[in-house]
């Protein structure tokens, strides 16, 4: 009997209410271990009601979703373990193809060294049996591996395939629609994000509220700029029934509220609540707090003594996901590995944004990419490209953030970096971000004092050849041999976002248009210096 041909007249009123009691009995003995600490054994139970199937199709199929929302409620070890624990347990193949597929899921989240195998079994037992339930979770498995590796699109197709409203999938609602919600963020659609976190679940029944939604929509709000708002709903959110908050959730509702507070300035608040939070943690339940750490790298109280920057590039090499849906969070990792003369952390971190504007080719990665490759290069002009990119986004926090990177760059007009400044000092009053206004107001006051002058003969050429960074001369010499930009790219062991970026500089910088004119003026160049 398929999940779609169940309804309430299959099965005796008497079966069905018995069904329906053993049900709540059971999961009121799930919930009561895993809010003790017993995750395992809270899933272990639910394993040996599904493997007894004693209610027939439609109780297997509730109690496999309440599995799910278990697992889904642990933190990653805890849940891989007792996901796999509950295969022993003599389940039936369908039930066995659909746990097969959740360890997929969960392995793909983390970017487990496993889970492209993983996927395969699970695609292979799916095949032989069918079922909708594990072809959901196998969905689920294969969109969240795309977006461990930066393929947004990827991951957007994946999901579009899924129908949350179908009847038989409104026991995984709720993992369908945050994994979509995530998906806008990450390509910028963030007015899709808002409708999608927006609609009402209440009316799916067989589902439980998730503050994943809630935790979604917080960091929606933190990538336009709704700060005050995405503060406040998070302090709510996080204080109502936090009992109930998975691992996960609780991180990403403390990301918020200490993004917020340090971004108004209060760095001791946000520092107390982030510190119980950032505690030696061991892969792979150290990536549930990647985006909290990409909040505290800002700080050095936190940066410098946790080592808190390994940490995070570490998680994120296996995984990109915690980066993709809050823009400012790549540049920021950049800007604060520079700051303590980690440039192999920068380079790695910048290295991990071109892959994902590679993948993921919209505006939104583009000027993510160049504003990570301008502040690792110190190159205004990927700067002044970031600037212009995110201008047709509205991620307005990345953008003040990207104005004071320009305005901070020591090769820039004394007039232009100024302008930018005042700018970014302007955006941040208008996003509720006092404590960054503040900080764009004293750049404003110190290049207001700074004294003009002409420009000696000893200063650096403003066009020319001798304006370009190591790294676009390297990309220059490659090219006017008459390399593509693909051949380039892997010349150089870079991507090819990175080699295309940086041509476009080259451009500028020399005044020219084409490959033709970059031969000439390349051997003109060389002629030269001799």
């Amino acid at each position: 009997m398929s999940e779609s041909s169940l309804d309430a007249g299959t099965f005796p009123a008497d079966d069905l209410a018995n069904a329906e009691q053993r049900r709540r009995s059971l999961f009121a003995t799930a919930d009561q271990l895993r809010l003790a600490g017993g995750g395992t054994a809270a899933l272990r139970v639910l394993a040996a009601e599904i493997a007894e199937h004693r209610h027939g199709d439609h109780h297997r199929a509730e109690v496999l979703g309440r599995l799910a929302q278990v697992a889904a409620r642990e933190q990653p070890s805890v849940a891989l373990a007792g996901l796999r624990e509950t295969l022993d347990q003599g389940l039936d193949h369908r039930s066995r193809c659909t746990l097969l597929a959740m360890i997929a899921a969960v392995a793909s989240r983390i970017g487990h060294p496993d889970a492209d195998a993983l996927l395969r079994d699970a695609g292979t037992a799916h095949a032989a049996s069918g079922d909708s339930s594990s072809g959901r979770h196998l969905a689920l498995g294969r969109a969240a591996r795309s977006l461990s590796y930066g393929d947004l699109p990827g991951a957007d197709a994946v999901l579009a395939a899924l129908d949350p409203d179908v009847r038989v999938a409104r026991r995984d609602a709720i993992a369908i629609r945050a994994e979509r919600i995530l998906v806008h963020l990450g390509l910028g659609r963030h007015q899709d994000a808002r409708s999608a976190t927006s609609s009402d679940e209440t009316t799916w029944p067989g589902t439980q509220a998730s503050g994943s939604l809630t935790a979604l929509d917080c960091l929606r709000m933190v990538a336009v700029g709704e700060l005050p708002e995405a503060g406040a709903l998070a302090v709510t959110a996080l204080g109502s029934d936090s009992t109930d908050l998975s691992p996960e959730v609780r991180a990403l509702l403390v990301a918020v509220i200490a993004e917020v507070r340090y971004r108004g300035g209060d760095h001791d608040a946000a520092r107390a609540v982030l510190r119980p939070c950032l505690g030696p943690r061991r892969w792979p339940d150290s990536t549930t707090w990647t985006v909290a750490c990409c909040v505290a790298v800002r700080d050095p109280a936190f940066s410098a003594p946790a080592r808190l920057l390994d940490r995070v590039v570490a998680d994120l090499h296996r995984s990109v996901r915690q980066l993709l849906p809050v823009p400012q969070f790549g540049p920021r990792l950049v800007r604060a590995a520079m700051a303590v003369g980690d440039t192999r952390a920068a380079r790695r971190v910048t290295e991990l944004v071109e892959l994902v504007a590679t993948r993921t080719p919209v505006p939104l990665w583009r000027a993510l990419a160049a504003q990570t490759r301008g502040l690792l290069d110190r190159d205004p002009d990927a700067l002044r490209s970031a600037v212009d990119g995110l201008r047709t986004t509205s991620a307005r926090p990345a953008l003040a953030d990207a104005l004071l990177d320009l305005a901070n760059s020591p090769r820039l007009r004394r007039t232009e970096a100024w302008d930018a400044a005042h700018e970014a000092a302007a955006l941040y009053a208008r996003i509720g971000a006092p404590g960054d206004q503040a900080t764009a107001d004293r750049r404003c006051v110190a290049l207001a004092a700074t004294p003009r002058h002409r420009p000696s003969t000893d200063e650096p050429q403003r066009t020319g050849f001798g304006t370009l960074t190591p790294a676009e001369e390297r990309v220059a010499e490659v090219l006017a041999a008459g390399a593509t930009k693909k051949e380039a790219a892997d010349t150089l062991f870079v991507s090819f976002h990175t080699v295309d970026t940086q041509l476009r500089s080259i451009y500028h910088k020399l005044g020219i248009h084409n490959r033709m004119q970059l031969v000439r003026a390349w051997d003109r160049y060389r002629a030269k210096i001799g």
